[in-house]
């Protein structure tokens, strides 16, 4: 499948550019990156991480880091796994003649050589501090770059909670100025503006409508449309006449709506942007009242703004009962979820199935072949739909928590996700496809009980290969082509779209999945921890699914799509959390496999690891994973930022900001006379005191900046594609 999504891909990036490479300069015209064949893989990833950061923003980067974090653990493991590991596996006194000759599951109990995976498990543990100690300090010192500059939202600052009297921008500004004078340059109240929302979509849809018959009367002379429900029923009338006459009514509909918001439906919430970094620091760290009141925080990026949670914050008691019950929620997911899971991995053993319950007995009938496509392909299948399904239902139940930031969503989503994984995927098989396949034996042989699951568990481990296999070679490389989406792209641009903006519409990228692809990551993470000191034969298959997915995440982040907000890392920290727990996880159950075969003093030998690891953990987090999740500066590095701007540019930046109504939900910033524009993007910080940097004339997180086109076109030709002038 890999192959043919590739061979494919290539094929059609050269014909459909504006679909595969919409970021790239020209792609409208037919322009598209790395045109030799097969090229755009070594472009790609030969783009080094501070070109990357310039184009993309630090938390693409730092997705991507994750990625490159399990390609190097991978590619070092593998080499020591196959080489030190296996041998001695193949050589246990079992003397299998399978594949399972290369797990812990080929060694007898209290054999010798159950020392070999507790020594190299030792030695896995210090690669891996390692690695994830030298990735820290690395990310680190990139954050502290990445945060020197920035747009209006290291400024602004936002305040919840605040009492419907001052419903407006003066009476905001008499409470605030006493504490803050001389240094606040523009507050915007939050206003419920859901009908002005909805007037303009009416709007824009009857723009497009006119626009519709208008080039079809261009075409053909004349357009008719019908009067009733979408021009199906009704009287015939000229198209664009009513159309005209239609779209005057909406924009005048909502210019009355514009004027009859203003200073009214105030929802308690306000933006308010500092002359200052500093001044917007402190601002944010300090409580403004005693009581649950004027409640202050750091705005995140206006893009980044979930409007109808902006417009709708519980106060502490209805929030803390929301989070209950989306908790809740979640526990009974995961219980209801775990039931169709274990059933999809009791597929794996379908025929032995057959064999011992005599109500499955007519399985022995079915074709072989049949049966072993069933048990080779079913249980991962099933898996891959049923946490396809999931996603938008977490989604769903995240936002019903009054989550007011994109960003944090995505976070938040990434953590359940990945918990759901871990269930489902890891512990679950587990439980379907050992001890569901054993329970007969262990019940006509209790003894043998331990015996009995230290040969099957290290068995799962190709069921993991399997699931990581069609995850990477599948999943994965099927988000380079989007074969379903090009199909309704091409179909919408040729087939229905009739003007301009359809056709753009039509081939708009799907937005990045930034925490479901961290989860699922995450979840390979753990995998390849848990089997690689018990069946190293996995981690070559944990590096090509790193591998696989770094390349094609690199393209789409580069020129598909980014993450629509910049948090500047603020996902590490949680993610080495998930990395090292990950670690933990598989020192215990090394210790468990090894005490099934009854090694307790290899057991003992081990036992120091989790708690190391643990401490590790909490020591990275203290040191340097606390202060970066949390995304606003320290008010020092503030202090100096300012020393560092030239105050007219930012005095600049922030009057563009507010004259664009970035702080004002999105309705605000559509033109009544020319509805279908797109708005104008927030302007950045451009200029400073230290020179024109390619850091300042780049929006973070936004689509990638060339300096020129043919700067891009010559760097096509050296090993650095994307290097910026």
């Amino acid at each position: 499948a890999a192959t043919t999504y590739f061979v494919v891909f290539e094929s059609l990036r050269g014909y459909y550019t504006s679909f595969f490479a919409p970021k790239y300069p020209g792609c409208e015209s037919g322009g598209y990156p790395h045109k030799s064949l097969f090229g755009w893989l070594w472009g790609v990833w030969s783009v080094s991480e501070d070109a990357l950061m310039k184009r993309i923003g630090m938390d693409a980067a730092v997705y991507l880091r994750f990625l490159g974090l399990g390609v190097q653990t991978m590619a070092i493991l593998t080499v020591l796994g196959l080489v030190l590991l296996a041998p001695i596996y193949s050589r246990g006194q079992k003397q299998a003649t399978d594949l399972t000759a290369l797990t812990l599951s080929n060694l007898k109990q209290q054999e010798d050589k159950l020392w070999a995976p507790a020594i190299l498990m030792w030695f896995f543990s210090f690669i891996i501090w390692y690695l994830v100690y030298k990735n820290y300090n690395e990310v680190t010192a990139l954050r502290k770059k990445a945060m020197n500059y920035g747009d209006s939202s290291q400024y602004t600052i936002l305040i919840t909670k605040i009492p419907l009297q001052y419903d407006t921008e003066a009476r905001i500004r008499e409470w605030l100025e006493p504490k803050y004078p001389g240094t606040i340059f523009h507050i915007q109240p939050v206003r419920d503006l859901s009908a002005l929302s909805a007037a303009t979509r009416d709007l824009q849809k009857e723009q497009l409508r006119l626009d519709r018959a208008s080039a079809k009367a261009k075409e053909n002379g004349e357009a008719k449309t019908r009067t009733g429900c979408s021009g199906c029923c009704g009287e015939e009338v000229e198209a664009v006449a009513y159309h005209s006459q239609r779209a005057d009514e909406k924009r005048k509909e909502v210019s009355n709506l514009l004027e009859e918001s203003s200073g009214k439906l105030f929802r308690g919430a306000a933006f308010v942007t500092f002359s200052t970094v500093a001044e917007a620091v402190k601002a944010a760290n300090t409580p403004l009242t005693v009581d649950e009141t004027w409640e202050s925080q750091k705005a995140t990026q206006a893009e980044d703004v979930i409007w109808n949670n902006v417009c709708n914050v519980p106060d502490a008691k209805t929030k803390r009962t929301l989070d209950l019950i989306a908790s809740a929620t979640f526990f009974c997911l995961i219980v209801f979820w775990a039931i169709p899971v274990a059933l999809g991995g009791a597929l794996s053993n379908l025929e032995e199935l057959g064999r011992e319950y005599p109500w499955l007995k007519g399985i022995s009938d079915w074709p072989k072949g049949l049966i072993a496509i069933i048990e080779g392909f079913g249980p991962t299948l099933w898996r891959v739909i049923l946490m396809l399904l999931l996603k938008p239902i977490l989604r769903r139940i995240l936002l019903q928590t009054r989550i007011i930031e994109g960003s944090t969503l995505e976070l938040d989503l990434m953590s359940t996700f990945y918990l759901f994984l871990l269930v489902n995927i890891y512990f679950v098989t587990l439980l379907s496809s050992s001890v569901f396949t054993t329970i007969t034996q262990i019940i006509d042989h209790p003894l043998r009980v331990f015996e009995l699951l230290g040969s099957e568990v290290p068995k799962v481990s190709f069921i993991m290969i399997q699931y990581m296999v069609l995850q990477g070679f599948t999943v994965q490389t099927y988000a380079l082509v989007r074969l379903d989406g090009l199909l309704v792209a091409i179909f919408f641009k040729h087939a229905v779209a009739g003007v301009d903006y359809e056709r753009r519409r039509a081939m708009k990228p799907w937005p990045f999945q930034y925490g479901v692809g961290m989860a699922f990551a995450c979840l390979m993470w753990t995998i390849c921890m848990c089997y690689m000191a018990v069946a190293p034969l996995i981690l070559p298959f944990g590096l090509i699914y790193f591998s696989m997915d770094y390349m094609v995440a690199k393209y789409t982040l580069l020129y598909v799509s980014s993450p629509k907000f910049e948090t500047y890392g603020k996902a590490w920290p949680k993610l080495m959390r998930f990395a090292l727990n990950g670690l933990i996880l598989a020192q215990v159950a090394l210790m468990a496999i090894v005490g099934l075969k009854y090694g307790y003093w290899q057991q003992l030998m081990l036992f120091p690891l989790p708690v190391l690891t643990y401490l590790f953990s909490q020591h990275l987090y203290t040191s340097q994973g606390e202060l970066m999740e949390n995304s606003q500066l320290p008010l020092v590095n503030a202090l100096e930022l300012d020393k560092s701007r030239d105050p007219q540019a930012v005095k600049q930046l922030l009057q563009e900001t507010a004259d664009l109504n970035v702080w004002e939900q999105p309705c605000m910033r559509i033109d009544p006379n020319d509805p279908l524009k797109e708005p104008a993007k927030p302007p950045v910080l451009s200029d400073s005191k230290e020179g024109h940097d390619a850091w300042n004339s780049i929006e973070v997180g936004s689509p990638p900046v060339f300096a020129d086109q043919k700067t891009h076109l010559l760097a096509d030709h050296k090993g650095e594609k994307d290097a910026l002038t």
